[in-house]
């Protein structure tokens, strides 16, 4: 982080003023925060769904034999299989909220992992946007069996 910028504070200083950083957060600007060698940062949750809002949730669809259909969302690996496409992508969004869920819970250990560190963004994005929003942000195309 640029050092020439006054932007961090110390969390001794946070400490002595949570409310007035609190409502920094809120309603001016992201407040950075150093202890010893951890740097966090605190923003509201607006501001987190802007830092994401061209994060998309992709999805491929494949039709079956049987007339259901199969998507997968390309990021996460997350499969469902539904009746018809709007059923299927009620499903994905389920399973988006329960996998990010499951992260959440198990932050320290899968924000590590190779393999899943990469889906944080998406976990964030999931963890902060209604069903709805998530919906706005799916993309779908037919895939090839």
């Amino acid at each position: 982080m640029d050092q020439g910028i006054d932007y961090m504070k110390s969390a001794s200083e946070v400490r002595k003023e949570w409310s007035s950083t609190i409502d920094t957060a809120l309603r001016e600007h992201p407040v950075f925060i150093q202890r010893t060698r951890d740097n966090l940062i605190l923003l509201d949750i607006a501001t987190l769904r802007l830092a994401f809002e061209n994060l998309r949730f992709e999805l491929i669809l494949y039709p079956e034999k049987d007339g259901s259909v199969t998507l997968v969302e390309s990021h996460l690996d997350l499969v469902e299989n539904a009746a018809n496409k709007d059923s299927g992508i009620d499903q994905m969004i389920h399973a988006l909220r329960d996998y990010a869920s499951d992260f959440y819970n198990e932050f320290a250990l899968w924000s590590k992992a190779p393999n899943r560190k990469s889906h944080i963004p998406y976990i964030l994005k999931v963890l902060s946007s209604t069903d709805d929003e998530i919906r706005e942000d799916i993309v779908c195309r037919n895939g090839k069996n």
